[in-house]
């Protein structure tokens, strides 16, 4: 920041005051009664160079008000400064206006807002330009307003003097704290690792916390207590007697009916009939073991026959197919004789072809005549020589596929005679009397009419049962009058239990209002200290 002094300063129509103030640079005592203009003075400087008044607000009145107190239309506000700076001058201006718009169709122009202008020397430049110059004369204007404005620091936050404090005086370590004064030693078991700033905010947090959670309890004390059941006019000790009572009177109740419906005659009759049943089981088993040897050989006879034809059904189809992939390589063989047949006429057919050049092919001179028929010799020997040997291999092909031929034949021919052959050892008609007589031996088996005894213990099986009916349809109306007492009983019984549940309910419901309620115990030992030495409303 440049060493800057006022030499002139120049306010028209700014807050209501036209004022004239001539400093040539000189420290200047402004003395006037109250309301008169100081602040403005201050104000108009402020404004010119950061666009503040006094106390910091940008957002302040510049225009003129009239005497009821609104403001004057269609003026300029303006304030003008001459400044020195390490021996140079600079003049600087800003001019507040209205700005006035006619919109259109409208017949009056309308105010829409407000602008300033600025000037540098006297010549017109933008904003920026202007904040620009004067950051380079002002430097940072909070510390301008510092040195220039006794109001700038007691109006900052305690923390932002603190601060600048300590930046001037500078500062102290927790532990240099601590060790100045024997008091504050436990401090340092609180703090731990912690600085004091890091430790209160941990303690906001924590707070902030638990204040959350103790507004939320009333509400769920509340809803505990709407949901805790009404035991207004009961007495639980009553309610005990009384169900000790209906139980012992349930329990004689249900014996009552056990004894209805398993009544002595119907317990007598039911044992008659079961040992009457042992005895019929007995006879039909003693009857069915006495024939059921021979009715389990004749069908493991059966069974015997039938495996043996399918055996001899599976071995059938195992030839059959066996001996149709041997006659389809026939087949197969009897086309690739047929083929090396028609290869070997077309060989035998062939003649040998004399082309035995009778000149010499470097020189074209004719050769001798010995010498041209030893060549064809040599030439049609040599013909001859493959040409048999041609016929020799199909030959050997041809005589190796029928012998494979024919031994395939043999093969068919011995599994054909697998496939014919007659089912050995039964006949339909011998299996089909087999089953008939099995069942019939089964028919026999199972009519127990024949065995001596069986229909009297029948008989009087069926008698029991139908007096067993009797009995019972004798005790359905005592039957009908015990089980409403039971029904009723049991209903009572509920009803009263219902009742003493209500108290349980009621002591849980109290229980977790209890659990609910804060205590001061459940603040952590750091929170209480804090809240002991703090006297501001939400500690107390």
């Amino acid at each position: 920041m440049k060493d800057i002094r006022l030499d002139k300063l120049i306010l028209r129509d700014f807050q209501g005051g036209n004022d004239v103030l001539v400093c040539d640079g000189q420290d200047t005592d402004v003395y006037a009664a109250n309301g008169v203009g100081k602040t403005r003075l201050a104000s108009a400087v402020s404004w010119l160079l950061f666009g503040k008044d006094s106390l910091g607000r940008s957002d302040f009145d510049i225009k003129n008000k009239d005497a009821t107190g609104q403001e004057e239309h269609g003026l300029e506000h303006s304030v003008e400064g001459e400044l020195s700076t390490d021996g140079d001058s600079i003049t600087l201006k800003k001019v507040y206006h209205e700005v006035w718009t006619k919109k259109r169709g409208a017949a009056k122009e309308e105010l829409t807002g407000n602008t300033v202008d600025h000037f540098i020397d006297g010549v017109p430049v933008q904003e920026k330009e202007y904040k620009a110059r004067i950051a380079e004369l002002a430097g940072d204007e909070g510390i301008f307003r510092l040195i220039t404005s006794p109001t700038a620091f007691p109006s900052l936050h305690w923390q932002k003097q603190r601060e600048l404090l300590l930046a001037v005086c500078g500062d102290m370590t927790d532990a240099q704290v601590i060790a100045s004064d024997n008091r504050l030693a436990p401090l340092s078991g609180i703090l731990g690792k912690h600085t004091i700033d890091n430790h209160r905010k941990i303690l906001a947090a924590r707070k902030a916390e638990i204040n959350k959670e103790m507004q939320g309890i009333p509400p769920r004390i509340d809803e505990v207590r709407r949901m805790m059941p009404d035991v207004t006019g009961l007495d639980r000790g009553m309610l005990s007697v009384r169900i000790a009572g209906m139980e012992t009177a349930l329990s004689d109740a249900r014996l009552r009916l056990s004894g209805v419906d398993n009544g002595s005659a119907v317990t007598d009759l039911m044992k008659q009939v079961a040992v009457i049943n042992n005895d019929i089981q007995g006879k039909e088993l003693s009857h069915y073991n006495a024939v059921g040897k021979d009715i389990a050989r004749i069908t493991q006879q059966i069974n015997e026959i039938v495996s043996n034809k399918e055996a001899a059904e599976r071995k059938a189809r195992s030839a059959r197919e066996e001996a149709d992939g041997k006659e389809h390589r026939i087949h197969g063989m009897a086309a690739i004789l047929d083929a090396l047949r028609a290869q070997w006429i077309e060989i035998n057919a062939e003649a040998f072809e004399d082309d035995t050049s009778t000149s010499c092919p470097t020189c074209g001179q004719s050769l001798p005549l010995d010498r041209v028929q030893e060549a064809r010799d040599k030439a049609r020997k040599g013909f001859n020589y493959r040409k048999a040997e041609r016929l020799a291999e199909i030959d050997q092909k041809g005589k190796g596929l029928k012998e494979e031929k024919e031994r395939l034949q043999k093969e068919i021919d011995a599994l054909g005679a697998v496939v014919m052959a007659p089912e050995s050892g039964w006949h339909e008609s011998e299996l089909q009397e087999l089953r008939d007589k099995r069942d019939m031996m089964k028919a026999a088996a199972e009519n127990y009419f024949q065995v001596d005894g069986w229909a009297l213990l029948v008989g009087q099986k069926a008698g029991l049962e139908a007096r067993i009916t009797a009995e019972r349809e004798g005790v359905k109306e005592a039957r009908e009058v015990v089980q409403q007492e039971v029904d009723s009983l049991d209903a009572q019984l509920k009803e009263a239990q219902a009742l003493v549940k209500r108290f349980t309910d009621r002591e849980a419901g109290e229980k977790r209002i209890e659990e609910l309620r804060p205590t001061r115990n459940a603040l952590p030992r750091s929170l209480r200290r804090a809240r002991r030495s703090c006297s501001c409303a939400t500690c107390l």
